[in-house]
């Protein structure tokens, strides 16, 4: 009976590891390698050689119901081996992410397995039989919600890179907290049934602690991403907002100039033709006026960058804006990157002389818009569609790890939104074409 013990420990593990470094959890060689390696080694920590008679007799039954370990050198040799295998199988992270999730997985761990075994001391004694496999299970089972929520609801990896040292500080040293007061208190159980008090107290300030620094570390990387925006973006508009402007003297003296022709021309084709000679490079490119129109400048900017770059490769950009984008509750920076992934495959997917046709307008049901780029593309199927989104696909050379993760952070941003992905074939006069896009509130 104690293997179940240490396999429902090892599966816990296993569960919170995989999902606060934000990876699905699936039947492959990484994941079944990860959990048979942690699992010997649970058994290895509680094995005796001199321990019994018999094989089952031979593990150690006291004090690993809060950790699978029971003592500060076990305790580290088990950090330091999860940092190993966080590193060399949960891919792709980098090494200070490893620590970070290593640590927070142990923290998150106590928590749950202090708040499961309080719960069960409520329905059973601690020294009934069932009493160790009630809270594991009750453990388990509050991992996977935790999975469900940070994987399956949300599929955003959770604080992202936990970018920023103070992040990183914070849950390390929250996790050493927890950590060390389970040295303190032996590895034994009833220092959690006698001292509830104290723990409620410790814990409830490392929780707050981390939800107040979890707060603040979206609200300024929100901050950040929106500044970015608007210093990359905000002056390509205005500096088109400019040189319209200064061509407005221009414009009036070209207007008495086709009031002139208008006035001398023998015939009307002959003014028909002078005016439109004349006019041809001058005329605001109905696009360019698009753009202008534009309530977002960011936006705007970026679209006109977006042209602008096909211009070079000979292409051309036909945005179709029809909606309001600052009332959207998409945040512009969330938009651009939404733009930016769906425009640049579009480009990387077409060839000189193609059109490519960007839409946004209010979706028919609800109160989503529908943003699409369509380009010129030989019909898919519906197996090719969902490929297009999963994690690391590209059709593309690998030439950086960046390759195959674009779809998937689009798809990412709209499952946080709780929007949807539109993925269809179509044709745009008389020509079959890819159209790519999303419905977001």
């Amino acid at each position: 009976m104690i293997y179940f013990q240490i396999l429902i420990d090892s599966l816990i593990m296993l569960v919170l590891c995989y999902a606060l470094a934000g990876q699905p959890l699936r039947l492959e060689k990484n994941v079944m390698m990860w959990f048979l390696c942690f699992h010997v080694l649970c058994l290895m920590f509680r094995y005796q050689v001199f321990g019994g008679v018999s094989l089952w007799g031979s593990f150690e039954i006291n004090n690993y119901d809060l950790l699978p370990v029971n003592n500060p050198v076990l305790l580290l040799t088990l950090l330091i081996i999860v940092f190993i295998l966080n590193s060399s199988l949960i891919r792709p992270m980098s090494n200070m992410k490893v620590i970070t999730v290593s640590f927070l997985s142990f923290l998150i761990w106590v928590l749950l397995r202090t708040f499961s075994i309080v719960m069960a001391g409520l329905i059973l004694p601690s020294e009934a039989v069932m009493f160790p496999y009630i809270h594991r299970a009750a453990t388990l089972l509050l991992a996977l919600v935790l999975y469900y929520v940070l994987i399956v609801k949300r599929g955003y990896n959770f604080l992202g890179d936990y970018s920023g040292i103070f992040t990183k500080i914070m849950l390390i040293q929250s996790a050493a907290t927890v950590l060390g007061m389970m040295v303190y208190a032996n590895f034994e159980t009833s220092f959690v049934t006698q001292n509830l008090l104290l723990i409620l107290i410790v814990f409830s300030l490392v929780i707050s602690m981390n939800i107040w620094m979890i707060y603040e570390y979206f609200k300024r990387s929100r901050q950040d991403k929106r500044i970015s925006a608007i210093e990359q973006y905000l002056p390509v508009i205005d500096e088109l907002v400019s040189e319209v402007r200064a061509r407005q003297h221009e414009f009036h003296n070209k207007l008495l100039a086709i009031h002139s022709i208008v006035e001398t021309a023998s015939s009307l084709p002959e003014a028909r033709s002078q005016i439109s000679a004349y006019t041809q490079d001058v005329i605001l490119n109905s696009d360019v006026r698009e753009i202008l129109q534009l309530d977002s400048k960011v936006i705007g900017g970026f679209l006109y960058t977006k042209m602008k770059m096909a211009e070079l490769k000979k292409m051309t950009i036909l945005p179709h804006i029809h909606v309001r984008l600052v009332s959207m509750r998409t945040e512009e920076h969330q938009l651009v990157e939404i733009l930016g992934v769906l425009i640049d495959n579009a480009l990387e997917a077409s060839y000189p002389g193609d059109t490519i046709i960007v839409t946004a307008k209010r979706a028919e049901q609800g109160e989503l818009t529908e943003i699409t780029v369509m380009n010129p593309y030989p019909p898919k199927t519906s197996i090719d569609f969902k490929q297009m989104f999963a994690k690391g696909y590209t059709t593309k050379n690998r030439s950086h790890n960046t390759r195959g993760y674009g779809l998937y952070n689009v798809e990412q941003i709209v499952l946080q939104h709780h929007g949807k992905i539109i993925a269809r074939n179509t044709e745009y006069q008389g020509i079959p074409y890819l159209s790519i896009g999303v419905r977001i509130p």
